[in-house]
């Protein structure tokens, strides 16, 4: 009998989860994306000034992301439905709170706070789910889902313009808020993955040289497992007659010719399942891939269960003797950082996020502030960023099978892309020309939007995922706070949003700096290695 592993199913009832996950960010997402289009005239009929507007705004995204740090305990331990359920009511309730604010305190705690904290566990708890029912296929359900999200995208910005125009922003936010609690109906169709794990079954090289009754072996002869119990038995009287066990011929052999070289395996990672029996699974051979049979070491068989009590008691002891700070880490998976890998991923996707997420935002007020457009003249701008953006949602996975590159690489060309798309924006003054800028911004947006979701997935393993994701979003937080604020300063000193942008492209080229360089040295050390 073969044996088997539990998978996630890569389709079933994950294509229903992909359908929350993309109703919900219809309803969310757009929102957050476009409400400097209802901030404009709310902060002008409150008295608020550029900076403090800029900050509530930026606070927002930046506020949730550093409460995302905890995301990874607590979907450990309520599981990604509850969290899903309290996130889209804070979505609603802080967006209710928002419509009756008058003042910048009220805003902040409404918008900035509420808000946010609703916003960062609907898209944990959301991220997580679609995660957990798909492996093979998670590329194309993120796709799919993104690219229905781009609907909202679309239509949010027109629906908010035209509530606006018939009833003024704070019943415009007040119908906004409803419209948010499509988020619940979308949390109560998720259920947990483990109830559609199936087996795959092992591949056949896994699969042991003796499996038949009769095996040939390198050396030309044939064992039958009678020979085999009869050779170990031998192997036992002998090594009790001597206090110490002789090695056979065979196993100084294997020494000779290099056991280190032969169980070669790879720096232990993120990406492995370190458990209690890393030591037995990774350092002795597999029997099924020995070409000959080491009778001088088959007494370790019988250690086994000896070996397994030790390190069993041995953590006991280690728990034990834990401090506060290692069981923080323990308790946050902080042993995530100790990667080089991950940590400059890490760095990478919180310098771009940080950009894409202060540019959206702030996107209306810019178009407002430097070219004086209409709200109705930048809804249809964000509605023309959210058609091309929906397309090469759905597009990008294909675009990404098709040209055979990981999806760190198709991050980066899109950020190039993006770089040049801004710059060239600087120099745009007319509507139309600033049409097809959008149409370029949400192309590259697409992009940008599938690969972003995938690149930690594709690095870290499932169980670790909520961590890896709650350590990203902190770090974001940090960064889209810590640039973000000073955005609104660099507007108050130049007088225009200029500065600001030239900003943004310099930090995204750091991404692409920063991993490329990991590129670079890899391939080095690789050649070097090979030589």
């Amino acid at each position: 009998m073969s044996r088997t592993n539990k998978v996630p199913p890569d389709g079933g009832y994950g294509w229903v989860v992909t359908f929350a996950y993309a109703l919900n960010n219809v309803v969310v997402l757009p929102l957050i994306a476009g409400f400097g289009l209802v901030f404009q005239e709310a902060f002008e009929d409150t008295g608020l000034s550029a900076t403090q507007g800029t900050l509530i705004i930026i606070l927002n995204h930046g506020f949730g992301m550093l409460l995302s740090f905890f995301g990874g305990p607590v979907l450990r331990r309520f599981g990604y439905r509850k969290v899903a359920v309290i996130g889209a009511l804070l979505v609603s309730v802080g967006l209710m709170l928002t419509a009756v604010s008058s003042s910048f305190w009220l805003f902040l705690l409404s918008y900035s706070i509420i808000n946010s904290m609703g916003v960062a566990a609907v898209m944990a708890a959301f991220s997580l789910a679609i995660n957990s029912f798909f492996k093979e296929k998670r590329g194309r359900a993120i796709g799919v889902g993104m690219s229905i999200t781009g609907l909202g995208a679309i239509y949010m910005p027109l629906v908010m313009s035209v509530l606006m125009y018939a009833y003024g922003w704070r019943y415009a936010v007040l119908i906004l808020g409803a419209i948010c609690m499509h988020s619940l109906l979308a949390a109560c169709l998720l259920r947990p993955a483990k109830w559609y794990l199936k087996d795959a079954p092992s591949s056949e090289e896994e699969e042991p040289l003796n499996k038949d009754a009769d095996v040939e072996l390198i050396n030309g002869s044939v064992t039958t497992p009678t020979d085999i119990v009869t050779a170990v038995s031998s192997s036992i009287k002998l090594n009790e007659q001597d206090s110490i066990p002789k090695k056979s011929t065979s196993l100084h052999v294997l020494t000779t010719n290099g056991l280190h070289n032969r169980n070669a395996t790879s720096q232990p990672d993120i990406r492995k399942n370190n458990t209690d029996e890393t030591y037995l699974t990774e350092q002795r051979y597999k029997w099924w891939e020995s070409q000959e049979i080491n009778l001088g070491s088959s007494i370790n068989i019988f250690r086994e269960s000896d070996y397994r009590k030790e390190k069993i008691a041995t953590s006991d002891t280690v728990i034990e003797e834990k401090t506060y700070f290692q069981r923080f880490i323990d308790f946050f998976d902080l042993t995530l950082l100790s990667d080089p890998i991950f940590v400059n991923i890490l760095t990478g996707m919180s310098l771009a996020s940080c950009v894409e997420t202060n540019f959206s935002l702030l996107f209306p007020i810019i178009l407002k502030d430097m070219l004086q457009f209409e709200t109705a003249q930048i809804a249809k701008i964000m509605a023309v960023i959210g058609f091309s953006d929906t397309l090469f949602r759905l597009l990008s996975p294909f675009i990404g099978e098709w040209c055979n590159k990981p999806p760190r690489v198709m991050y980066m060309v899109s950020l190039l892309v993006i770089i040049f798309t801004r710059t060239i924006m600087l120099f745009t003054t007319s509507f139309l020309g600033m049409v097809f800028v959008g149409l370029a911004i949400g192309i590259t947006k697409g992009v940008r939007t599938v690969y972003m979701n995938i690149i930690i997935p594709s690095y870290v393993p499932l169980e670790r995922l909520p961590f890896a994701s709650g350590i990203q979003m902190f770090f974001n937080g940090i960064v889209i706070i810590t640039i973000g604020s000073s955005l609104g300063h660099i507007r108050d000193l130049t007088g225009s949003y200029s500065a600001p942008i030239t900003v943004l492209n310099f930090v995204t080229f750091l991404t692409v700096i920063l991993w490329s360089a990991e590129f670079l040295y890899f391939r080095i050390t690789n050649k070097n290695t090979t030589k």
